[in-house]
């Protein structure tokens, strides 16, 4: 990606090209396809505009707005695991819930939430980036979803997406819940040695109660948090609407104990995946210290 010019308005623009090594396997060209008709499709205060649609081009780009802030996760590091005010959180959700609410509508699902794909602008407010993994409805299903069979990033994916099934709406709310367990308590709900070892916990547990953490945090946020990132996806909300209206309306949420379920013994097969999981982490790691010293060795001196 790259800063530009707008020589037409003199407007700050991002330019993100699809990566040249990358262009020509189809997964990977149809994922920037795809991305590129969703930024023609959306059009929210809190997500990022795409710009200049429709124009003709020399080559293949997105234009994309020029974002004035910070991630979400450099606001959180900056707090060193101290939780934010339960309101400073409360709001930051209810902005990103409006936006999700919004792209369901559209037919959006974006499917990797985390606090780097949220910035958060001078003025507070948020606008949500990278849909380079988005669900789009109707769309040809030619995903890229990497070596690992999943989409997403580990601390925030939703059990189903780890097992390999399509996230929708559901893992857009698990990720928002988690996102918010993170913000009120400083941590998230699942920390392990390795990312495999997350990803386990997510797959096979339900997460600790938040109460543990923050024993003073109201019955009904917390009974709205717990909802949210339930293992099993039919106890979670049904929509982001609905997660948005309880946040809304804490006056309405009944508090109810939160009970995790027994987790779940890992079976046979999912140690045979997990350790093919960690050899593709081995291989992966290989295969960027030689494309490292490739460049390296490629670059003038």
């Amino acid at each position: 990606m790259y800063l530009a010019c707008d020589l037409n308005n003199q407007q700050t623009v991002v330019l993100k090209f699809p990566n040249d090594d990358l262009i020509g396997n189809v997964g990977v060209f149809e994922r920037y396809k795809r991305e590129a008709e969703i930024g023609n499709r959306i059009n929210h205060p809190h997500v990022q505009r795409m710009l200049n649609t429709g124009e003709k081009r020399s080559e293949e780009y997105l234009v994309m707005e020029y974002i004035e802030g910070r991630t979400l996760r450099e606001v959180l590091e900056e707090r060193d695991g101290k939780p934010l005010p339960a309101a400073e959180a409360m709001r930051l959700t209810l902005q990103i819930c409006d936006a999700l609410v919004y792209c369901h509508e559209h037919g959006v699902f974006h499917r990797d939430i985390k606090p780097e794909n949220i910035m958060v602008q001078n003025d507070g407010s948020i606008k949500l980036i990278d849909f380079g993994v988005a669900l789009l409805e109707g769309a040809r299903r030619v995903t890229w979803r990497g070596l690992t069979g999943t989409v997403g990033t580990p601390d925030y994916m939703s059990p189903e997406q780890i097992r390999g099934e399509r996230g929708t709406a559901s893992a857009d709310v698990y990720a928002v819940g988690v996102i918010l367990y993170e913000m009120l308590c400083g941590h998230p709900p699942f920390e392990g040695e390795n990312v495999f070892a997350v990803m386990n916990q997510h797959a096979t547990q339900d997460p600790p109660s938040i109460l543990n953490s923050q024993p003073d945090l109201s019955p009904e946020l917390a009974t709205v948090v717990m909802k949210a990132i339930r293992r099993d996806a039919d106890k979670r909300y049904k929509s982001m609407q609905d997660m948005w209206h309880a946040l809304q309306n804490l006056n309405e949420v009944v508090p109810i104990p939160y009970e995790p379920e027994s987790p779940k013994q890992s079976t046979w097969r999912q140690q045979v995946i997990m350790a093919a999981l960690v050899i593709i982490a081995l291989a992966l790691v290989v295969i960027a210290i030689g494309v490292a010293a490739q460049l390296v060795h490629n670059t003038p001196h």
